[in-house]
């Protein structure tokens, strides 16, 4: 039976909001990174060492010092709320409990930050609400386009604010396709779409000056599938007569483009 740790008197929305705002200027970036990334992964759920290699911690035991640090934000808020996790057995506070629930499973100690977490992150402004998918790397708001971090690997990073400039312009249709999601699925998928780069970020080296109506484009999430399927960056007129061929015809040359690499 899995034991599912969480904190009994864990604050609300507003709570949390008035706490994090009163303890800003005592984060450190790693603090604030730590919160901002666990929030962006899927359900908000990450161990350690995975939040340890999200914000570029490669040292040998880095999930320790994530632990450290995020423990460290949490006695840090609850001191100036003036309330207190729970106990463990040996009487010490689980000042993670303050952002997220947590359990062991095989892959090691997991945390889920808390809906209120999460809720007084976006009303602070302090993470991307946009959409963003496995192939859109996050960003924090100051970054240039193409700025550089280092993971396990170097990654370009996506600006949202040029995300937003680019949806201005071209609106959330399909450039290849031209579906509007919402026409499809209702008002559930209303401004849901990729933003596509013209030119790979991989070829980019260090950081550029995006301009959006220039790089950018709104793709939706099938064609821009298909555009990097194989590892390819196909153009959007190549996509775009791929959607011209007969259906019998569409499936084995992608099929065949993706078994010779391109």
């Amino acid at each position: 039976m899995t034991v599912v740790y969480r904190m009994t008197n864990a604050p609300d929305v507003d709570g949390y909001v008035a706490g994090l705002t009163a303890i800003r200027d005592k984060m450190s970036d790693l603090q604030l990174r730590l919160l901002q990334e666990q929030y962006a992964v899927p359900e908000r759920t990450v161990t350690s060492g995975e939040l340890a290699r999200l914000v570029g911690i490669e040292m040998e035991r880095g999930h320790s010092y994530v632990n450290l640090h995020y423990g460290k934000l949490g006695h840090a808020f609850c001191d100036e709320l003036g309330i207190r996790p729970d106990l463990r057995p040996d009487f010490t506070h689980r000042w993670w409990s303050v952002w997220s629930t947590g359990w062991t499973t095989d892959a090691g100690f997991v945390w889920k930050m808390l809906p209120q977490v999460a809720e007084a992150l976006e009303r602070l402004g302090w993470v991307d609400t946009t959409y963003l998918y496995p192939d859109e790397l996050r960003a924090p708001e100051r970054l240039p386009e193409g700025a550089v971090r280092r993971v396990s690997v170097n990654a370009y990073e996506r600006n949202p604010r040029a995300r937003a400039r680019c949806i201005e312009v071209y609106g959330t249709a399909c450039c290849v396709c031209g579906t509007s999601l919402d026409a499809v699925y209702g008002d559930v998928a209303r401004g849901l779409v990729h933003v596509h780069h013209l030119r790979p970020l991989s070829e980019i080296a260090g950081e550029y000056e995006v301009d959006p109506v220039r790089d950018l484009r709104p793709v939706c999430p099938n064609c821009h599938a298909v555009i990097h399927l194989g590892g390819e960056h196909r153009s959007l007129e190549e996509v775009r007569q791929l959607l011209q061929l007969p259906a019998q015809l569409r499936q084995p040359v992608l099929s065949r483009q993706v078994r010779q690499g391109g």
